[in-house]
């Protein structure tokens, strides 16, 4: 039995994280923000100009809190660093760990992390999970300058990637719909592909094959597409770059910058495993959908997105 749009809204109804979920987390993130802008300006000689809210939560795409997965957010901090400094702006970069051990120095150690270009901290009882993004405004009007632990100089447009979806979403009414159940397949299926990879991955289908007008065809769509054994390069329509091998596995364009590829770091045997999983994902749905009866097609459809998977109101 084939689910319907009205059905497939009633589950991301069920999953998605509100308004009112958001306001339980904000006083949380503005201390954080204080205090780094604190650290920084003690610490470093250079100051905060300003913090983006980014990621999945500005974005409208973000889902709750479940079982043991947390809600991510990303902070973008404008630092006040001259274009020509560019040691500064690596010290802060590598500072950035031990300034929020400083914040926070009761917490354990594996409550921190330090990505490529991020660093970021877990808060275990809330259950939120924070990207801390320095950068610095560069000549062009809207892009920034990211420092990375290879010394590379990562350019790119936080407020442009948000345009980018925000686009997305106008043009497909179901977008964030799809993208939120997407992301549970991820979370309850433990796949290593990041949310803004979901969110191109759809996006790139809806600009290249067109809306399609069911969310369950979209999902099936996506499934097919990265349950492929060769996959294409995957570039947008950016004002700036061109497609750059950098010998990953697959290549995902940032959309402000083609050169910029967002699943670098997913490995040859992480892939693998997704292509599996999505593989397994498209052919369950295709049998929920030879289901008679509205019990086992909901049966099945859990063995994708887990006991959690509800379609009533």
């Amino acid at each position: 039995m084939k689910l319907n749009n009205t059905q497939l809204i009633n589950f991301k109804e069920r999953i998605k994280f509100s308004n009112e979920d958001k306001k339980k987390y904000q006083s949380q993130i503005d201390n954080l923000i204080s205090s780094i802008q604190s650290k920084i300006n003690e610490l470093t000689d250079t100051n905060v100009l300003k913090v983006l809210q980014a990621g999945s939560w500005r974005k409208g795409t973000i889902i709750k809190k479940m079982d043991d997965n947390p809600v991510d957010i990303d902070l973008v901090f404008f630092l006040n660093v001259d274009i020509s400094n560019y040691g500064t702006f690596q010290e802060i970069n590598q500072l950035m760990i031990p300034i929020l051990k400083l914040i926070y120095p009761n917490k354990n150690d594996e409550d921190f992390w330090d990505n490529p270009k991020t660093a970021g901290l877990e808060f275990i009882a809330s259950g939120l999970n924070v990207d801390i993004v320095p950068v610095r405004e560069t000549d062009v009007e809207d892009y920034v300058q990211q420092p990375d632990i290879n010394n590379n100089r990562f350019f790119t447009s936080p407020k442009n990637q948000l345009k980018f979806i925000s686009e997305r979403k106008e043009t497909n009414s179901n977008f964030s719909t799809i993208v939120r159940i997407l992301k549970k397949w991820k979370n309850f299926q433990e796949i290593k592909l990041s949310s803004f990879a979901i969110e191109l991955i759809v996006a790139h289908l809806d600009l290249t094959e067109d809306v399609e007008t069911t969310i369950e065809e979209s999902l099936l769509r996506f499934y097919k597409f990265i349950g492929q054994k060769t996959f294409p390069i995957i570039t947008f329509n950016a004002p700036y770059g061109n497609y750059k091998a950098d010998n990953s596995c697959i290549y995902i364009a940032d959309p402000t910058f083609n050169e910029n590829n967002v699943t670098k770091y997913v490995s040859n045997n992480d892939w693998e495993d997704i292509r599996e999983k999505a593989n397994i994902a498209f052919d369950t749905i295709l049998l929920a959908d030879e289901e008679e009866y509205i019990t086992p097609t909901i049966d099945l459809w859990k063995e994708i997105f887990g006991s959690e998977f509800n379609i009533n109101e």
